[in-house]
Parts: C-alpha cells; structure tokens; sequence
C-alpha cells in the first residue's frame, strides 16, 4: 500500500479528500451516522499499517467496524496486487516498468452509485481541480450539511431527489458547471423516477452495462468505463483520457494513430480483469513523465 500515491492519483469517482501534510481526511455516512475520519501510514509499502482516527455522534463500536469495512473497500486492500506485478512483469511489456515507481498504487473505489455517476459526468473534458471544485460546490449548496466538535461545518454529497428538482439554469449558476448542468439534471430525474436503477448495472456483464450507460445524457465511453471502474468495481473498465490514449500509442502503437475507442479495447484484450489497474499505472506514469506531452486537462 502507497496511501500518498493512492488518494493522490486524481483517478476517483468521488470528490478528492482533504490533506494536510501526510494525512488524508474524509467524510462519509455510515449507516445513517456521519463520520469524519483521518488517515495516515505507517511503515512501508510492504509492511504498513493504517492508522485511523475517526469522529461519529452516535454508535462509536458499530461506527468503527463499520468504517474498517468502508475503508477496505475504497482503498481496495483485498485487491491482490503482487498478482498484478507478477502476471506483467515480463520485461518486454512496458507495463512492468511502472511498478518499481508505483508500487502499492490502488484504485481508489467509490461507495455511493449517484455520487460516483455524477462525478464521473462532471470529469468530462475537465481537470481534477476544477471538477473537484465543481462537486464541492453541489455539496455546499445542495448537500445536507454536518457538524463536528472540532474544524468548520462539512456537507455531504447531495441526494438525486435534491439536484432532480432544479432546472439546468439554476444548478449551473450555483455550481460552474457549464454544459454538465443539463445531464447532471436528467440523470438524477432517472434515478429519482426509478428509471435508471444504478444497482442493477454492478449486476451485469461489463458489456451490458456500457451499452446502458451510453444511453444515459452526458454518458460517452470515457465517462461510463470511469463510472464503471471506479464506482462500480469492474476492474475490466479502463477509461481513456488524454494521458492513457497518447502513452498507448507512445508505448503499444508505436506512434500509429487509434481512437480513444480502440485504445480502451486494446486494454481490456491484453490485460483483462486487470485492465482498470494497467490503466491507473499507465495513467500516472504518463503524468510523471508529461508523455507525449498533452493539455493540462485530464479527462
């Protein structure tokens, strides 16, 4: 586990946590109960510990075993990463020179559906600052707000049935949202109408999902394979930006032109269910390396 590495590789489904120094701190309802927790590593990549501090109002006991759950799953530590490392470690696939520099980078997993979709859309041609940006000014404007006995009021992300009742107009001078407003709006009425059960997509075959989500406003392939891998756990998903699709052509095409459709087919065919995690490598050490040296905006 690489903690620093994980919560800031600006690949997420959900809003960035906040950071002060070497400690990540977040806010997520548990079971009905708010709870604001920090975190931070000790040791090594190898042989770590996590070390948690955490604040609830009510059912301290149930509350912690509750976020030991939460936080193996957005941190993905049942994922077996040395699988991953040893499956591509060939010297002659170019993922495998990522992993000295990378090791014990994880997918940082979502745990709400809505709010995973949502920033998904809000990603679009957008750079992890300024959508992050823009989700917290839903949540401040839109989210119900919490109180804890030490640091300034939080909000947590809003319910659909709060973003289905405004018009695009509204949501878009509150937020910055631009053209997003519109599919922001439209999705969360499917949600609220029953009409889009984001449940059932977990349920499916990556195939089917995708060809559901496509029919969604403001869903392309990029924002459904993030909303996919990220939110939904299908680790096969492996959106492409701007960073993923000139480091495969760099590294796998040989400079030779293909579209941002077959790059991410290209990915899920050669490296399978670890498709998502090749993608976050590739991603990250495109990033460092300001390979093929592209726009500042991300996604």
């Amino acid at each position: 586990m690489n903690l620093r590495e994980t919560v800031l590789s600006a690949q997420t489904s959900e809003p960035e946590w906040g950071r002060e120094n070497s400690t990540f701190t977040d806010i997520e309802t548990l079971d009905g109960v708010p709870v604001k927790y920090s975190l931070n590593q000790q040791g090594g990549t190898d042989d770590f510990t996590i070390a948690v501090k955490a604040v609830a109002s009510e059912q301290p006991e149930r509350v912690a075993e509750l976020l030991k759950q939460h936080l193996n799953h957005v941190l993905s530590l049942t994922d077996d990463l040395e699988s991953f490392y040893l499956k591509f470690s060939d010297k002659n696939e170019p993922l495998a020179s990522t992993f000295s520099k990378l090791r014990g980078l994880r997918l940082m997993r979502g745990t709400n559906l809505y709010e995973s979709l949502i920033c998904s859309i809000l990603s679009q041609n957008n750079s992890a600052l300024l959508w992050n940006r823009t989700a917290r000014l839903l949540m401040k404007y839109y989210g119900s707000c919490v109180n804890f006995p030490e640091g300034p009021t939080q909000f947590l992300f809003p319910k659909p049935e709060a973003i289905a009742r405004l018009s695009p107009r509204e949501l878009r001078s509150n937020t910055s949202m631009g053209y997003r407003a519109k599919p922001v709006v439209q999705v969360s009425r499917l949600v609220v109408k029953n009409e889009l059960k984001l449940e059932d997509l977990s349920k499916l075959r990556y195939d089917k999902a995708m060809e559901l989500l496509l029919e969604l406003p403001g869903v392309g392939p990029k924002v459904a394979d993030c909303f996919l891998l990220y939110g939904a756990g299908f680790l096969e998903a492996a959106p492409v930006d701007v960073w993923i699709h000139r480091i495969v052509t760099h590294l796998y095409f040989k400079g030779r032109k293909a579209s941002r459709l077959k790059t991410a087919m290209f990915l899920r065919k050669r490296f399978g269910e670890w498709a998502g995690y090749a993608q976050l490598y590739l991603f990250d050490f495109a990033r460092r390396e300001a390979i093929g040296k592209p726009s500042k905006k991300r996604k």
